[in-house]
């Protein structure tokens, strides 16, 4: 029996979401909502016996068993609150709200009401990030050293949120959260005047260092993540080479290695591919299924969501300043 699907904002992401929704036999979607008549009109080649409505309440009656929310970041929380309140399961796209409060409110909300609540964080999804947390858990690069990653997106649309911070942070934060849940104590951040530029340098408790490059107008595409360990140094370049990740072995691969000139060999270990956007339609709705909780449940929504907070509170114009977060 298929899982009855109500998708709220068909935008371009939403579009993406509407179209892994109808090629997963598990889903059968039977409303769409958006205020936007073309973009409803475009929905109707996707979801041709979908329901086409312009609220969520109108969504809703359909006697849906789920709701996917894509709309602007500053709706989430509340769309998600209210397809909790009515009964349904909900997926939500990252990040789950725009503040700390509202996301502790719906993770709290839908493990009272026995929903299953899940954040679209889509890079846990992805087969080469799945692996390369393998790696770090199984201690197979060593003690964690230090994280780094850049995420520069073409685009230039905020999407609603405040800064690149909140539109692209989430993905390598929560990947961060994954490989070493401990807790943020210091943060150096800087914001271009527009917002579209974040660097940020973080350290956690664990001792692990972390710098992050975000940017919604960058002239190029750049998905890069660097995992380097006592023992090894994992890469992963998702632009160029999304189905492997290259190994370095040797002292000169790490960060803080006495000798940066002893050889450094490399390795690359190809990983079997999927799209990543089907991998979290169909565990998403597996969850759905069968009342499992999510790789990424709402509480972990709200976790990255109070990480953002505290970023956001260290980010100078002009200057980075460095502050406790702890």
């Amino acid at each position: 029996m298929s899982v009855r699907v109500a998708l709220v904002g068909c935008g371009r992401w939403g579009e993406k979401l509407l179209r892994a929704l109808s090629e997963n036999a598990r889903a059968r979607v039977v409303a769409v909502a958006d205020v936007d008549r073309g973009r409803l009109a475009r929905a109707r080649a996707l979801a041709p016996r979908a329901r086409l409505v312009r609220t969520v309440d109108e969504a809703l009656a359909a006697r849906v068993d789920a709701v996917l929310v894509a709309t602007p970041p500053s709706s989430h929380g509340e769309l998600a609150l209210r397809a909790l309140e009515a009964g349904a399961d909900v997926f939500v796209e990252k990040p789950l709200a725009l503040s700390a409060a509202q996301a502790d409110r719906c993770a709290s909300r839908a493990a009272a009401l026995g929903r299953i609540g899940m954040v679209g964080h889509l890079l846990r999804y992805h087969p080469s990030v799945v692996h390369l947390v393998a790696l770090a858990r199984e201690r197979r690069l060593g003690d964690l050293v230090s994280f780094s990653a850049a995420r520069l997106s073409t685009g230039g649309a905020l999407g609603g949120a405040r800064s690149a911070l909140w539109t692209l942070g989430p993905h390598d934060l929560s990947v961060l959260s994954a490989l070493d849940p401990s807790p943020l104590v210091e943060a150096r951040a800087h914001l271009s005047p527009g917002g579209e530029h974040v660097t940020l340098a973080a350290r956690l408790e664990s001792g692990l260092a972390a710098q992050i490059e975000l940017c919604s107008s960058s002239p190029t595409k750049e998905r890069r993540l660097r995992l380097a360990g006592s023992a090894r140094v994992a890469v992963f370049d998702d632009v160029r080479a999304p189905d492997r990740l290259v190994l370095l072995d040797g002292r000169g691969a790490v960060v803080g290695a006495r000798d940066a000139l002893a050889p450094v060999e490399e390795h690359e270990l190809e990983v079997p591919w999927r799209e990543p956007l089907s991998v979290e339609i169909e565990h998403f709705l597996r969850c759905v299924e069968d009342r499992a909780p999510p790789l990424t449940p709402l509480d972990e929504g709200a976790a990255v969501v109070r990480l953002l907070e505290r970023i956001e509170a260290t980010l100078a114009p002009v200057e980075a300043r460095a502050v406790a977060v702890g």
